[in-house]
């Protein structure tokens, strides 16, 4: 079956001038009550086995509602907004609740629902349901999040909100009701263009409006939050006027290939479409036009083409001749005066394979998007239905994967990839996909889990899909980690190199077992040792790691087993160590005690290699 797919929907042009950041120095963003349950602090830690627990330290930077029985008083921002982006980080507290509110009418949910199977409305960043006239009545208009992309108690999380406000008539009549554009949650979209058709749940009032406050809810339990980012998009956008175009007929590999060509067919339209082409591929498409900025500031611009593309703005080169499949988007942030301004964009394409496209995007300060194409242009009309994998059973898939590492321990290394210096591709990886939602990636040329990733398994339409690259994409929420050797010995603790590029590590992997549930037990040899790495999920909630080392026990005398490495690692608990700035946790169990290193800014936390070494990450 093959169906129209492919319309993209642009949520990430905010522009750094147009976008406030709340400094949480102190509450004066907020509006002035007389409880004391929120407080500006510098952070909060949550403990893991205990309901509502949540100490501060003292200093800037978050804000944190620590209720007691008298004060568990919301929290309701000064400024109000109609279109708005804002994101934030929050923490929560085992078993806590709270819920941000848009307008002070619409909550996103905030909930401890880590590893929680079969997330409901009231779950974390589900939409929470409405009540009707009697607030005892019965909940309805619910909406769960796509997936449960919730962490650990403990952890920072991050949420992305994109908001569209009702709209009104003259008379002051409801024209359309308000929608989540987008709900991001720990990078996974959970909703989108999502249609609310009334205040949610305990909201400031039942009466729609064009604006409203921010509400946090701090009548339940300790919550923390900290780099608010909102982007106001109530702003007037760019006004487009028409564009003339010409059309080339021929197959061309450069604009000098048909700079002085006579076009073979010319016109104007209203609207960006390759489809003043008449066919597929075979041609280049030359548009002219202008367009209005309302202000003066920075325009954050996106194209999105099939084949060659280029761009120029006031006869300025502002993206170059590049050639990019269907699905690729490339953006730039000018600033321009407020103003008439020309702009030209080209367009060729030879690829016979490949649909066309042809999208166009301007945001101004302060404004959304303005589409410069029309809808036909934008319609991939040969792309193919998604080609996902699922995970009812333990399930292990071979492919390459890319993934994207953390902020780099190792700077620019010229063993990364050129264009993203934190991206790679593992060429020998293996997929294992857990029926309880956590599912993780291992490199066989390092014998290491590389991420984890909570929701669906994989996407593989990349692998499948036309030409195809052999790829497969997680279908959640990302922990990327280190790709490097968890096993070497003690005086390569700090190399951070990878095996394919030094066999002097002496890595030999001698591929996996599988159980009788069909998990999949890596093995390998290093320097003689033999190391059985067997992981195993528990609950949806915590990777299992045992490494099992036999023969070559001289060998693994001198070898240390790295159980994370990061930028700043702190012991928060008894044999409990968090990474990076509260980014996962790391629990050891048995009678040996982690050590930990640090040099040049790299932090390493190791146990000595023996017979058997055991430990988990929570996330």
């Amino acid at each position: 079956m093959r169906r129209i797919l492919l319309i993209p929907f642009i949520v990430h042009t905010a522009l750094a001038s147009a976008q406030d950041t709340i400094p949480l120095n102190d509450l004066s963003f907020w509006k002035p009550n007389e409880v004391q349950n929120w407080q500006i602090v510098a952070d909060v830690t949550a403990d893991l086995e205990e309901d509502d627990a949540m100490k501060p330290t003292k200093g800037t930077g978050v804000v944190a509602n620590l209720p007691t029985t008298k004060n568990r008083n919301n929290l309701i921002s000064v400024a109000e907004y109609g279109d708005v982006e804002v994101s934030f980080d929050f923490m929560m507290a085992r078993n806590s609740n709270s819920g941000f509110y848009l307008q002070g009418r619409y909550e996103v949910q905030l909930f401890d629902s880590w590893g929680q199977q079969h997330p409901a409305f009231s779950d974390c960043a589900g939409i929470y349901a409405r009540r009707r006239w009697n607030p005892d009545a019965e909940l309805f208009d619910g909406h769960a999040p796509r997936l449960n992309a919730c962490l650990a108690p403990g952890l920072w999380q991050h949420l992305e909100i994109a908001f569209q406000a009702p709209r009104f008539d003259a008379t002051g009549k409801k024209i359309a009701n308000a929608r989540l554009l987008k709900v991001v949650l720990n990078g996974a979209t959970v909703h989108e263009n999502l249609e609310l058709t009334g205040p949610t749940g305990g909201p400031i009032s039942e009466q729609e409006a064009t604006k409203g406050p921010f509400m946090i809810q701090g009548d339940h339990g300790p919550v923390a939050f900290r780099n608010f980012h909102i982007v106001d998009k109530s702003g007037e956008p760019v006004n487009v006027g028409k564009f003339t175009y010409k059309v080339i007929n021929g197959n061309f590999r450069y604009p000098e290939d048909f700079a002085n060509k006579k076009a073979d067919k010319t016109g104007s339209t209203d609207q960006l479409t390759w489809e003043v082409a008449d066919k597929n591929d075979g041609f280049a498409n030359i548009f002219n036009g202008s367009f209005t900025a309302p202000k003066t500031g920075n325009h954050h611009i996106v194209l999105q083409a099939a084949g060659k593309s280029s761009l120029l703005v006031d006869g300025k080169e502002i993206l170059g001749d590049q050639w990019t499949y269907v699905a690729d988007q490339r953006s730039a942030d000018i600033t321009l005066s407020k103003g008439p301004h020309t702009i030209e964009i080209v367009n060729y394409k030879m690829d016979g394979w490949m649909s066309p496209f042809l999208g166009l995007w301007i945001a101004a300060p302060g404004a959304g998007p303005t589409a410069l194409h029309s809808m036909g242009s934008v319609l991939a009309l040969e792309a193919s239905d998604p080609i996902t994998l699922d995970a009812a059973k333990p399930t292990v898939f071979r492919s390459f994967m890319d993934v994207t590492l953390p902020n780099s321990v190792r700077g620019d290394k010229n063993f990364l990839n050129i264009k993203n210096p934190n991206s790679k591709r593992v060429v020998h990886a293996v997929q294992v996909g857990d029926p309880t939602h956590l599912h993780y990636t291992y490199d066989l040329d390092n014998g290491a889990v590389v991420q984890l990733w909570k929701g669906n398994f994989l996407h593989t339409s990349p692998m499948w899909d036309n030409r195809g690259d052999g790829s497969s994409r997680p279908r959640g929420a990302i922990l990327p980690l280190d790709d490097i050797q968890t096993v070497v010995t003690k005086d390569r603790l700090f190399d951070l190199t990878t095996a394919q590029n030094d066999p002097v590590h002496g890595f030999k992997p001698l591929g996996y077992d599988l159980d009788e549930m069909g998990y999949p037990t890596f093995r390998y040899t290093l320097s003689g040792t033999e190391i059985a790495d067997k992981i195993r999920v528990s609950a949806g909630k915590t990777l299992n790691r045992s490494l099992t080392f036999t023969n070559g026990a001289q060998n693994s005398a001198a070898q240390v087993v790295r159980l994370a490495v990061g930028k700043k690692i702190e012991k928060s608990g008894d044999n409990l160590w968090t990474v990076d700035d509260k980014r996962y946790f790391i629990q050891t169990t048995g009678g040996a005690k982690p050590v930990l290193e640090s040099t040049g800014g790299i932090s390493v936390l190791f146990l000595p290699a023996n017979s058997n070494v055991e430990w988990t990450i929570l996330w």
